[in-house]
């Protein structure tokens, strides 16, 4: 435990790490506050589950969709200018959520909000080995979902809690001042990637077509065997994961009987039980033992949510969402540690 926390210091010690690491903390209680007062918002409005599965849509689609083209847009735009533009863009979709409160427009927001993020995250990423090197890597990406764990939660209950006092208006206002902390950090980072020059040749211009599919990403991860398997693995759990958050704010709400508060307070323990699955997956060190815990925190996590859906009362649910949220984190860890 000393030596773990020795090296995390050692991490921290690296100003562009510090700077990641905190504006991705409060970018992130930003967004949990806003998927908090989003979920709520379309449950209020009586459309049904139909309505909380197009929002769910809403975030999904703008990042498959553009997924080849925001992967180029990191390799050949310099990074300062996509990130502070991503957070701007997002800056506004946030701020306009705060104005609006009809259905169709609120998931327009949430398209270009979305949109936005799926040509700034690839960068975030990207960005870390540059800033700590390859052998800290594993440690930055364990504290960086270590303090994504806890303000994932600590937003989640702020987000209920202003939804059931004062309307989800302040929280969509907060969510798009977060995003600009995000634009503050993009321009305050010394490491940055200026780009490669564009290709105007025939041949380049066929490449940015082909470009609208990740055929680059999907080489790099056929290349790879171990990789290739657990993405295509993990494709069918993604999609029931996202089926069970369609469902889980009737079963909070409308089964259980519960307030926005405490449907915030789910998110909570899930987050909080986040933070002790993060320090585990940080003293999980080989690349063998990451591929094992994968598999064993998805089992576990599957288990978990049954036990979520039979749950008797809301403290029952409580304990499933603990469960999940700390084998998730521990997958979440691996998986990245894996990728990057």
């Amino acid at each position: 435990m000393k030596r773990m926390f020795q090296e995390w210091r050692e991490v921290a010690a690296f100003r562009d790490a510090r700077i990641l690491l905190i504006a991705g903390a409060l970018s992130l209680a930003g967004d949990a506050m806003a998927m908090v007062a989003l979920v709520l918002r379309v449950h209020a409005s009586g459309a049904g589950p139909y309505a909380v599965s197009g929002l769910l849509w809403c975030f999904a689609l703008p990042v498959v969709v553009t997924m080849g083209l925001a992967g180029r847009a990191s390799d050949r735009i310099d990074s300062r200018r996509l990130l502070v533009a991503s957070g701007l863009v997002q800056a506004l979709a946030a701020a306009a959520l705060s104005l609006v409160d009809d259905l169709w427009a609120t998931f327009a927001s949430v398209l270009v909000l979305q949109t936005a993020f799926a040509f700034g995250n690839p960068v975030w990423t990207t960005l870390l080995p540059r800033v700590v090197g390859e052998r800290l890597v594993g440690r930055l990406i364990a504290l960086q979902q270590g303090l994504r764990a806890a303000a994932g939660p600590a937003g989640a209950g702020l987000g209920g809690v202003l939804v059931q006092w004062r309307g989800d208006g302040i929280v969509f206002a907060l969510d798009a001042v977060s995003f600009l902390v995000l634009v503050c950090a993009a321009m305050a980072l010394r490491i940055r990637r200026r780009g490669e020059d564009p290709d105007v040749s025939p041949t380049g211009r066929r490449r940015v077509l082909r470009s609208l599919l990740p055929t680059d990403g999907v080489a790099a991860l056929r290349s790879a065997r171990v990789l290739w398997v657990l993405v295509l693995a993990l494709l069918p759990f993604i999609v029931t994961v996202e089926s069970v958050n369609v469902v889980e704010v009737f079963l909070v709400r409308d089964v259980l009987g519960a307030g926005p508060a405490q449907y915030g307070l789910g998110e909570v323990v899930a987050g909080s039980a986040a933070i002790v699955g993060s320090f585990v997956a940080g003293s999980i060190l080989h690349e063998q033992t990451r591929v094992r815990a994968i598999v064993w925190a998805l089992f576990g996590c599957a288990a978990a949510q049954v036990g979520q859906g039979l749950a008797p009362s809301f403290p029952w649910y409580l304990l499933g969402a603990a469960a999940v949220g700390f084998l998730l984190a521990i997958g979440n860890a691996c998986i990245f540690a894996l990728l990057v």
